[in-house]
Formats: structure tokens, sequence, C-alpha cells
């Protein structure tokens, strides 16, 4: 029999925030994008809309994550109150996807809201 083992994130470290209105938010990520297209997708929970930009796994980046340590170099987000699957923009569509029930992911956006 297989062993399995469940071992939740400890702690994430944020290197930057960088907090922007809603309309903002969407406007950069469907810069590139043109009508009829999907972006790609943001993250929302706690009212709090948001996009991670992970680190690079390098050696020690990658350490700190068998530690339980996971690095981000930034976090952009915005406040969005109610959740919505789909922001349209120009014409274009980026998906939002509900992690409120991923628990670490859940406290970073209580902790994002907490900052604004």
């Amino acid at each position: 029999m297989t062993k399995i083992t469940f071992k939740p994130w400890e702690e994430i470290i944020v290197h930057e925030t960088i907090k922007r209105k809603l309309e903002d938010l969407v406007k950069l990520k469907t810069l590139y994008f043109k009508t009829g297209q999907l972006a790609e997708f943001l993250l929302w929970a706690e009212g709090v809309i948001f996009v991670r930009s992970p680190m690079p796994p390098t050696d020690d980046v990658v350490r700190d994550q068998l530690k339980g340590i996971i690095h981000y170099s930034s976090v952009e987000y915005a406040l969005m109150p109610q959740y919505r699957s789909t922001i349209v923009s120009k014409g274009v569509t980026v998906p939002v996807v509900n992690v409120n029930d991923t628990p670490a992911l859940r406290d970073l956006a209580k902790e994002l809201k907490k900052q604004h």
C-alpha cells in the first residue's frame, strides 16, 4: 500500500504587492488579446481578485518549497467584493477562478484585503 501524506503550505512569502483598481488590473491582463479571445485567468477569494508571479525554481526556492514555504516575486490585486466567473473587457473574456476553498490562497487574499 502506498503511503499518502498531505502537507499544507506553512508560509507564503510575497516580495512585492501591487494594488490596482479592478478596471486597471483587468485592462493590464487583456492588453495583448484581441476581441473574442480568452485571456489568462485571475484568482478570486475573500473579495479580492489577484494574480501571482512565482519565483524562478532556483535551488534555494525549491529547498524552501520542500520546507513548506512558497515565494511569490509579486502579487497584483484589486478588490472585487462579489465573485464573477468571467469579466469581459473590450470583447476579451477573463476567466476568474474561485479559490475560496483553497486555504493558502484564501489566507493570502485575507492578508491582501487587510493591506488595501
